[in-house]
């Protein structure tokens, strides 16, 4: 657990987007991209980390925090 949330705060970006997801529950990545202000590319390679480390997963063309994804970001969030 504590190696994920060092993943997740290596990374401003990837806190952001987890963040995001919490609130919102589910973006596809274009809204994902608009919402945090940087183009699609770099928002891709953190939707794939993401996805990697089984933080995110896709569901019918939008991306939802997991269970483990829903933990790390309340703990993140507390930090």
């Amino acid at each position: 657990m504590e190696e994920l949330i060092g993943f997740v705060t290596g990374n401003k970006n990837r806190q952001k987007l987890l963040a995001l997801l919490g609130s919102k529950h589910e973006l596809n990545a274009d809204k994902i991209a608009k919402n945090m202000h940087i183009a699609r590319p770099p928002v891709d390679r953190i939707i794939e980390e993401l996805i990697e480390k089984e933080l995110i997963t896709e569901q019918n063309g939008a991306y939802v925090l997991t269970e483990l994804g829903e933990t790390v970001e309340r703990r993140v969030g507390n930090i």
